[in-house]
C-alpha cells in the first residue's frame, strides 16, 4: 500500500503500508472543516488527480477518506451511504465533489466516510484538541445539541485493511460505531479527565450525527467496534497526551 500524507490517518494506516500492493490511499487534503479557502480545496484537487492517473496506470484501487460529518448534511436519522447527501458548509461541497471525482476515474475505489477521530495528535482543527485547548484556557463553548461518534485512530488502519479484502470493487463505506455522544457529555468527561473547572458557555444548537453501519457490518460479518474502546476509555487514552502537547506548544 502506498500512502499519501503524514497526517492522522496516513499515521494510523503506516503500519500496514506493506499490506495490500496496488492500492493507493489518499491519506491527505483539507483537513480543517471549517475552511472555505479556495486556494486549499484547489490544491488537494490537483494532488488527487495525479494520485488517479497513478492508479490507472498501475491497475490500482484508491482510497478517498472523506469527512462523513460534513457530507450528508442532514441528521433526521442514521446516515445511509446510498442516502441524500446535502452538505451545507464549503468543506462538505468539496468532499462531496471529490468522492464524485473519484467514482468517475475509471478505477476501483473505496471511499471511506469517516466520523471524528481521535488520537494523540494535537491537530487543532480537530474536534477533541480543540475542546481540550477551550478547557485549558478556562472557557469551552459547547453545543447542547450536538453529538458526535468517535473512534481510535489507531482502529482505523486494522478496518481499512480488512475492507479492502473484502469490499466491492467500487464502494463506499461509513466507518464509524453507529454510536453517538452528547457534546456536553463530552466535555464534562474531558473536564473530569484534566481535574479542570472552566466556565462552560452553552449554545442551543448543534447537529446531532449519527452513521447508519449496517454496510460496514455486512461486509466484514461483524461489527468491528463492537469490542473496542467506549468513548470514556478513549478519552481517557488520549486526553493527557493532548493536554501534554497543547501545554508544551505554547511554552
Amino acid at each position: 500500500m502506498r500512502i499519501i500524507g503524514d497526517g492522522l490517518i496516513a499515521r494510523s494506516l503506516q503500519p500496514f503500508a506493506g499490506a495490500h500492493d496496488r492500492v493507493l490511499a489518499f491519506a491527505t487534503g483539507v483537513s480543517d472543516s471549517a475552511c472555505t479557502s479556495d486556494t486549499e480545496f484547489a490544491r488537494e484537487c490537483a494532488l488527487l488527480y495525479e494520485v488517479l492517473e497513478d492508479a490507472r496506470s498501475a491497475h490500482a484501487k484508491i482510497v478517498y477518506f472523506s469527512g462523513g460529518g460534513a457530507l450528508y448534511g442532514r441528521w433526521d436519522r442514521p446516515a445511509i451511504e446510498s442516502g441524500p447527501l446535502e452538505p451545507r458548509s464549503q468543506y462538505g461541497r468539496h468532499q462531496l465533489f471529490c468522492e464524485g471525482v473519484v467514482a468517475a476515474a475509471g478505477v476501483s475505489y473505496l471511499v471511506v466516510r469517516l466520523p471524528n477521530v481521535v488520537s494523540g495528535g494535537a491537530n487543532p482543527h480537530q474536534l477533541i484538541p480543540n475542546i481540550v485547548a477551550q478547557v485549558l484556557e478556562g472557557q469551552v463553548h459547547v453545543q447542547s445539541r450536538a453529538q458526535r461518534d468517535l473512534i481510535d485512530a489507531a482502529d482505523l488502519g486494522p478496518v481499512v485493511v480488512e475492507l479492502l479484502g473484502s469490499a466491492a470493487d467500487r464502494d463506499v463505506v461509513n466507518v464509524a460505531t453507529g454510536i453517538s455522544v452528547d457534546a456536553p457529555t463530552i466535555v464534562s468527561e474531558i473536564c473530569a479527565i484534566l481535574g479542570a473547572s472552566p466556565s462552560i458557555i452553552a449554545e442551543d444548537r448543534g447537529e446531532s450525527q449519527h452513521f447508519d453501519t449496517a454496510h460496514l457490518r455486512q461486509i466484514l460479518g461483524r461489527d468491528p467496534f463492537a469490542n473496542g474502546s467506549t468513548y470514556r476509555e478513549l478519552l481517557r487514552r488520549y486526553v493527557p497526551q493532548l493536554a501534554e502537547g497543547l501545554t508544551k506548544s505554547r511554552v
